[in-house]
């Protein structure tokens, strides 16, 4: 066997150090934001890089090393990331438990290889950095892995199933242990057993994963079903909408024709007295929005209705210069998503006096919807919810996002002093 010099071993160990220093900054911006500048980040890196490769060059303790690395990833997830304290500590276990579960595996192939035994992996030679290369690569798939589970709906997952990720990972690490210091006190070193049982164990995790990234095709077929009776709810409060707006057109003519006759035959008195009662009704039609575009009205009627059926205040806004032409239907679906969320909003919040403000403007052939409501902090990012379906969260959310895509318009979200703000731009033109 061919024995490395000792700078050249040195080198060999920093550079492992700082690649996997690379995929903990790696996996943290795959989930969460970062919120120092460049600079800092760079400089967090190279601190964090150079602390652990002073642990591991001058200090032959691995207990050390688990407990450096723990706190060096913890630092960097609570000072480089934005996150919830929640969200931090959850993605710190996962990275441990990656950490813990790559390891063993990299040495139980090593081992049925025949690359040498457990105990010369953490000598130096080739095993060594062969163990290296391959830990780092089951580090990126493990990574790639979580962000596709993660960022996803799954976000979502009950809670009883993230206890299944993180406990079936922890008991394949103990099992992996198990074997393999079995593997290594046993002189006769039973290949096959260890292979089938390595390639057991990597089978259920890899099982355990797809059938939570399969869960999310089901959380779509919930969202498609949930987004279809939304639709059907709409189209019929729409309809009834109509026949409200015809009663309420019939019924102000028919009250000026009482209030003409009365004027006519100068009975002022009961006229005067007609008209105080006729201001209510005026009133209330005051509060009715008008854009030109009967379903844009009546869909906003319909909500602001609604919202003052739960003692939110409904402000509404319009300032159409010529006529709305862009998609309806599309337009429609926005509004009704983004008011049902804030009327939910507004439900949520402890605040003593709630609000609902919708202006809609037009400019230079442009359509520029804003919405806010009162509402809790609310984190823009992942818009977490507080529905007990935790599965079907953010479906009026994905529906506006999915429906400004295809208007070929712009969104965004944004939350600060209990107030949730929505705007959106979209292009008023014939959608060809």
């Amino acid at each position: 066997m061919i024995i490395l010099p000792v700078w050249v071993q040195n080198i060999i160990e920093i550079a492992n150090v700082a690649v996997e220093m690379i995929l903990v900054f790696l996996y943290f911006s795959l989930l969460s934001k970062r919120k120092i500048n460049k600079c800092l980040f760079c400089a967090a890196y190279i601190l964090t890089t150079s602390i652990l490769s002073s642990v591991v060059l001058f200090v032959n303790d691995i207990f050390l090393y688990l407990v450096t690395t723990t706190v060096l990833i913890s630092l960097v997830a609570f000072l480089c990331f934005e996150d919830s304290v929640r969200h931090k500590i959850f993605w710190i276990v996962i990275f441990l438990l990656i950490i813990s579960i790559s390891e063993p595996i990299v040495i139980g192939i090593l081992c049925i290889a025949n690359m040498g035994t457990p105990d010369e992996f953490l000598q130096s030679g080739l095993g060594r950095y062969l163990g290296m290369i391959g830990t780092d690569l089951i580090y990126l798939w493990l990574i790639g892995l979580m962000h596709r589970i993660i960022n996803k709906r799954i976000r979502d997952l009950p809670v009883k199933y993230w206890i299944l990720i993180i406990t079936i990972p922890i008991i394949s690490i103990f099992l992996l242990q198990t074997i393999l210091e079995g593997f290594a006190a046993d002189k006769s070193y039973n290949y096959i057993s260890l292979g089938f049982s390595l390639i057991g164990i990597i089978f259920i995790n890899i099982l355990m994963f797809n059938f939570f990234e399969s869960y999310e095709d089901k959380i779509k077929l919930n969202y498609l079903e949930t987004l279809k009776q939304q639709e059907q709810e709409n189209y019929k409060l729409l309809t009834l909408s109509y026949k409200q707006v015809r009663e309420f057109k019939h019924d102000i003519e028919n009250q000026f024709s009482v209030l003409k006759d009365m004027l006519e035959n100068d009975d002022t008195d009961a006229a005067k007295e007609y008209l105080v009662k006729l201001s209510s009704f005026v009133r209330l039609a005051n509060r009715l929005c008008y854009t030109g575009n009967n379903a844009v009205d009546s869909i906003v009627n319909i909500k602001g209705s609604l919202a003052r059926t739960y003692g939110i205040e409904f402000i509404c806004k319009v300032n159409i210069i010529t006529s709305i032409k862009a998609n309806e239907l599309e337009l429609c679906r926005i509004i009704g998503n983004a008011l049902d969320n804030a009327i939910e909003g507004c439900q949520r919040s402890n605040s003593p006096s709630k609000h609902i403000w919708i202006s809609i403007s037009e400019e230079r052939e442009k359509l520029f919807l804003v919405i806010t409501n009162t509402s809790d902090e609310v984190d823009t990012d992942s818009l977490t919810s507080t529905k007990k379906e935790k599965g079907l969260h953010g479906i009026g959310v994905s529906s506006i996002k999915s429906s400004v895509d295809r208007l070929g318009g712009l969104v965004k979200f944004d939350c600060k002093d209990g107030i949730f703000k929505l705007n959106i731009m979209i292009y008023n033109c014939l959608q060809i």
